[in-house]
């Protein structure tokens, strides 16, 4: 019976045979499928389109830079009893119309306005010795400039500038939640390829099983063994089959998810390329805990925001200053009785003003920089807090993740004394000396010993994931 027992080590070692069925599959990989996935799930487009909310967002602010044009048509009537009196006796009614159309916009790089306008006016006059007509026409120019508050635009760019800091943090949060979604895309075929390991062990156990049964029916045939153990190796290939069947159906209804995930039928005819048995070299403790602390995105994302307080705090600060606008505005008018003499328009005129204005105590201002302050405050500690978290997750992984390999190198000695304990129990069961119970039990111990081998190389590399998770290095930023 020696002779027919194939070592299952051998079997385990075998890729792609009859657990995938007559037709060879192609392999994939997990980087592979990972592109897939990335390629065609919608996850990855709806959580992208927040940050191009943002900038949607932040380029709706650009509008505070655009001309504005304004048009004021008006028209008046005085009464006598509102009417002024003239030299020739008291007004009996004044009918004025005009129309003012202007022109302005902000000007981000200094802080001034600047605006253009341009004037048409009718006044109509009637006294008691007949009426007076009076059009003025002419066009200018004004432009305030701030010297204290707002000087060089802080507070107009304030909001826009702001908006850079709320789309950063925005794209860090989605590269966050596309890195979670990945891991768990990650463990999915992880399983897979657990079960591709699973369903190669036990189809190994059910083709020894299969031999063991044909060798006792021969000596049974010849008389050297009695029926008992013809069903016993019968009732060996039975369990054997039902654990192939579990096996299959498990790893073929995890195929027909990630097929779905990746929207691709082509992974039907796939299976995956991952050695769950390679150990990984990883930095020791303290360099990755340094790198964690650098490369975080929940870090960095807590990094953007007080950077976002911060520059806010600047802009509070400038509204705490005085106004001080200096205002010029020039223009050239035309003014006489008839139209066509009015639109001379070649009179000068010219206002300056300084406009000088300042809160009193700036309770305003100072409550808002306080509560500023109170919230960075709250964010260090959320960062120390995070860090804190972060580095005992990272120096628990590395702990399992250590004593893991010790027990998988327990595990292949395990391994290899169950495989000499079938050999004995086969040289003695071959001379006589055993009972065929005694075979089959070291078998199913020796496939035992290669599931929990599988199972903790699973269980390991799964904390590999998780290593890589913690470091934001399963989703690769092109």
């Amino acid at each position: 019976m020696r002779k027919v027992l194939v070592p299952l080590v051998l079997l385990c070692s075998l890729v792609g045979f009859s657990a995938f069925g007559q037709e060879e599959l192609n392999e994939i990989t997990l980087l592979e499928y990972l592109d897939l996935v990335k390629a065609s799930h919608p996850y990855f487009n709806k959580e992208q389109l927040a940050v191009d909310i943002e900038q949607k967002q932040a380029q709706s602010l650009l509008g505070d830079k655009d001309w504005f044009l304004s048009l004021v048509p008006t028209y008046s009537y005085l009464g006598k009893a509102s009417a002024p009196e003239i030299s020739g006796g008291a007004v009996e009614q004044i009918n004025r119309a005009g129309l003012e159309a202007s022109l302005d916009r902000r000007l981000w790089s200094t802080g001034g306005r600047l605006g253009f306008s341009w004037t048409s006016g009718y006044t109509r006059s009637d006294i008691p010795i007949g009426f007076e007509n009076v059009y003025r026409n002419g066009v200018g120019a004004t432009y305030t400039q701030p010297f204290l508050q707002n000087w060089k635009g802080k507070l107009d760019r304030l909001q826009y500038e702001l908006s850079d800091y709320i789309i950063n943090s925005t794209q860090l949060e989605v590269w966050e939640n596309q890195e979670n979604f990945l891991f768990d895309v990650s463990v999915r075929f992880l399983d897979w390829a657990y079960y591709t390991r699973e369903l190669s062990i036990r189809e190994g156990r059910l083709e020894i099983a299969k031999k063991g049964l044909e060798d006792v029916n021969k000596r049974f045939r010849a008389n050297l063994v009695d029926k008992v153990d013809v069903l016993r190796a019968e009732d060996s290939v039975r369990l054997a089959e039902q654990g192939v069947v579990l096996s299959r159906s498990q790893w073929k209804a995890k195929q027909a998810e990630l097929a779905i995930i990746a929207g691709s039928d082509e992974i039907i005819k796939r299976r995956p390329r991952y050695d769950i048995y390679r150990l990984e070299e990883l930095p020791d403790r303290e360099q990755s805990v340094k790198e964690l602390k650098s490369d975080s995105r929940l870090l960095q994302t807590l990094y953007v925001l007080r950077k976002q307080l911060e520059y806010q705090r600047t802009g509070v600060e400038n509204q705490k200053k005085a106004q001080l606008d200096l205002s010029v505005t020039a223009g050239i008018y035309g003014r006489d009785q008839t139209l066509i003499e009015a639109l001379a328009i070649y009179q000068p005129e010219v206002i300056v003003s300084l406009v000088f204005a300042k809160p009193i105590g700036s309770r305003t201002a100072k409550g808002q920089l306080e509560k500023i302050d109170v919230q960075i405050a709250q964010v260090n500690g959320e960062v120390a807090s995070i860090e804190r978290d972060l580095e005992s997750a990272m120096v628990g992984l590395l702990i399992q993740i250590q004593d893991l390999e010790e027990v998988l190198d327990l595990n292949k000695k395990q391994i290899e004394s169950a495989q000499e304990k079938t050999k004995e129990e086969v040289k003695l069961y071959n001379q006589g000396r055993s009972q065929l119970t005694f075979v089959i039990q070291s078998e199913d111990n020796e496939e035992a010993a290669w599931l929990t081998y599988a199972a903790n190389a699973y269980l390991y590399h799964t904390l590999i994931l998780q290593y890589n998770a913690l470091l934001d290095k399963i989703l690769v930023i092109e």
